[in-house]
């Protein structure tokens, strides 16, 4: 099963990812893009997205995403998804990206979600801080903006992912519990 991850900053991601390693040791775990994109060019993410900066992200997500099969057991630490919100939020706020930008990466993005067979949206939770860890950027009001941004992409009106979505809450046992009932039919948004 492959199981993609989605939500902004700080939300416990990384950690659930982890955490389901844990339980479940036959899946492998593909890191944050943003992380392997900056190791592999040497060059840190921009402090507003680019139209670059997104490009290889989703380049690279759809990459890692494609290179699996059906049976392959993964867990994606974020998605293409999250750079298409990223972007989105760019423009918003005044960046170099624009609609017809984020039309060019529309398909690319529903395209390596084609390759998932389960997504796993982390929302905020009151409580969880942004903490710094050299590739945060966002500042309250534009976390807030792209968690939103992004529920509002897993929506099915949205037309961006075909697979079963679920929103998971609570302490880290309960969000472990969420998903291994989810990978087991249990799916729910």
């Amino acid at each position: 099963m492959r199981i993609v991850f989605a939500g902004t900053q700080s939300v416990g991601k990384t950690t659930l990812v982890e955490d389901l390693r844990a339980a479940c040791p036959e899946f492998r775990v593909e890191e944050e893009p943003i992380r392997a994109v900056a190791r592999a060019t040497g060059e840190p993410p921009p402090a507003i997205p680019t139209r670059r900066a997104e490009q290889r992200l989703v380049a690279y997500g759809m990459e890692r995403l494609a290179a699996t099969s059906p049976g392959d057991h993964v867990l994606f630490d974020r998605s293409p998804l999250d750079a298409y919100a990223h972007a989105i939020l760019s423009m918003e706020i005044g960046g170099e990206i624009d609609p017809d930008f984020l039309a060019e990466l529309r398909p690319k993005v529903r395209a390596a979600l084609a390759n998932a067979d389960l997504m796993v949206f982390v929302p905020l939770e009151d409580g969880v801080g942004n903490r710094n860890d050299g590739f945060r950027y966002l500042d309250e009001s534009n976390r807030r903006r792209v968690d939103q941004i992004l529920d509002d992409l897993l929506l099915p009106s949205a037309r961006l992912v075909n697979v079963p979505v679920i929103t998971v809450r609570g302490d880290r046992a309960a969000r472990v519990d969420q998903v291994r009932r989810s990978m087991s039919g249990g799916i729910r948004r």
